[in-house]
């Protein structure tokens, strides 16, 4: 079964929308290259769906580029809370800043120490480290 690009016109807009802030974004301040902005039109989005660029998309197709738009959906909010916890905006947390995650908190005395997921080891977690501290917390819950 493959979806064509006439029939997926409302899916392509949602998923447009869903995709104007791409994962490179959400990784750092300075806006998306003009490349990736212009990707995110409903064409640019089917294309670089459609892998087999034989215009239409399969369901396997599909299902690649939902989960695309899932993860960076994710990628956004831990973005925006990583954000939120950087009270000093300093554009990583800090120790006092990484004992008041919520994820550290629950943890208790239990949760692993900063250094844990500091692989530069500068003493504090850049955006790109807190994805990994907060993949690795909640693989450890599941």
């Amino acid at each position: 079964m493959s979806v064509t690009r006439k029939m997926t016109g409302s899916a392509l807009c949602l998923a447009a929308a869903l995709v104007v802030a791409n994962v490179a974004q959400a990784q750092s301040t300075t806006p998306a290259p003009a490349a990736a902005q212009a990707q995110a039109t409903p064409d640019g989005i089917f294309a670089r769906w459609d892998k087999d660029k034989n215009k239409a998309l399969s369901v396997e197709e599909f299902k690649a580029g939902w989960q695309e738009i899932q993860t960076a959906n994710a990628l956004r909010k831990l973005h925006a809370n990583f954000v939120a916890m950087d009270s000093n905006k300093s554009g990583a947390l800090e120790a006092n800043e990484y004992a008041n995650l919520e994820l550290i908190k629950k943890g208790g005395k239990a949760a692993p120490l900063l250094s844990a997921f500091d692989t530069d080891k500068n003493q504090r977690l850049e955006f790109k480290e807190y994805v990994g501290m907060v993949n690795s917390l909640v693989a450890k819950k599941n």
